[in-house]
């Protein structure tokens, strides 16, 4: 996903009052114009910030209000004319791509609490093909990768490096946590369709556990935590994340690797949900994509490199461990909190037309190629 830059002008306010107000009250907003031209991402207070450090994997939380940059700019409330000014984000997730309608939240607002959150309208994209010149594929050694940013990536190179870390097998060296926690699947033709469950039996924790047991039996010591972050709340999930990350870093410094643990999504126009699967062993298992964030965005994120080595040296473990697994190594702008360490990564597991069965068995595959990459000498 990239978030588009709306960069607010006198031009371009002058003719949106034009066409949605009264003269007056034309007259009244160039009177409170400012004298600069304003980029909202690049405000002197930063205010979008925690957006920018957001973004999804999967095909959500993709809308962008900036009627309050407009209320902060002009000085009064354009909800007088009845006219809200809206950006959404385009999701790009390497294969496809989609457009949710806006939807208006309130920060401050929480949901309501329920058994499960409400569905919503980013819940049904519309599919759009890549755009042209957005994708880059480098294959080597079997590695594939699918490049949104504009740097050049030798994947080649990145694997043939040297973990980026230490590890120690005496103390915790692995974190596993989950941003969207409600996430779930729906293969299972499960009642309701909003895919998403806080019954930890169903949703992303529940593929968590699997990995941390597979690490924990190849002698990897591993802290699960089951932190609700999009839940009742939606947006907000990645702050909410970082402050679990955080904290987690502080009581247990010896951990060296975060991974967040998601689920990918994708409703095709006639309904039917994507699924990613192949077979291991004559078993059917959800395939499962790693997700590395950049600096692209101008965020703080000078290690991205050592998480991008890492996930090589992961996607070539799994590729020779169980060839068709690995979907290819999504490279994007955003930066998902994975600065904190040099060892972070998003794992989509499976999307929401597979079941939880095949996401378990992914998972356990995945995680066992992992746990190769950390015990190799």
């Amino acid at each position: 996903m990239k978030f588009k830059t709306v960069v607010i002008t006198k031009k371009k306010l002058a003719v949106f009052f034009a066409v949605c107000l009264s003269v007056p009250v034309l007259a009244a907003a160039v009177k409170f114009m400012p004298k600069r031209t304003v980029s909202v991402f690049k405000t002197e207070d930063n205010i979008y910030e925690d957006i920018l450090s957001e973004g999804l994997p999967s095909n959500e939380e993709k809308s962008l209000n900036i009627k309050s940059v407009l209320n902060k700019i002009l000085g009064f409330d354009i909800d007088e004319p009845e006219t809200i000014i809206s950006e959404y984000s385009p999701v790009f997730d390497g294969t496809t791509s989609a457009n949710e309608e806006t939807e208006k939240i309130d920060e401050t607002e929480e949901t309501p609490a329920e058994d499960t959150p409400q569905e919503t309208a980013e819940d049904t994209p519309v599919y759009e093909p890549p755009l042209p010149g957005k994708e880059q594929i480098d294959t080597a050694v079997n590695l594939q990768m699918n490049n949104a940013t504009e740097y050049d990536v030798d994947l080649s190179a990145l694997c043939a490096r040297s973990l980026p870390f230490e590890v120690n097998r005496d103390e915790a060296q692995v974190l596993v946590i989950h941003t969207h926690t409600t996430e779930c699947y729906d293969g299972d033709q499960m009642n309701g369709e909003t895919e998403r469950s806080t019954d930890d039996n169903v949703n992303v924790i529940a593929v968590g556990n699997e990995i941390c047991a597979v690490l924990e039996e190849n002698g990897i010591k591993t802290i699960h935590d089951t932190t609700y972050h999009d839940y009742p709340s939606y947006q907000g999930s990645y702050t909410r994340a970082l402050s679990t990350i955080e904290t987690q870093l502080a009581n247990n410094p010896s951990i060296q690797i975060v991974l967040d643990i998601h689920r990918d999504a994708f409703v095709y126009s006639d309904g039917s949900k994507l699924a990613v699967t192949c077979e291991q062993n004559g078993i059917a298992a959800a395939q499962v994509m790693l997700v590395v964030g950049t600096n692209s965005m101008g965020l703080w994120h000078d290690n991205w490199q050592d998480n991008l080595t890492f996930a090589a040296k992961i996607q070539n473990a799994a590729e020779i461990m169980y060839p068709g697994l690995m979907r290819p190594i999504n490279l994007r702008t955003e930066r998902f909190n994975e600065h904190m360490t040099k060892g972070s990564l998003i794992l989509e597991v499976g999307s929401n037309g597979n079941t939880l069965l095949q996401a378990k068995e992914g998972a356990r595959y995945v995680a066992r190629a992992i746990a190769a990459v950390l015990n190799a000498k």
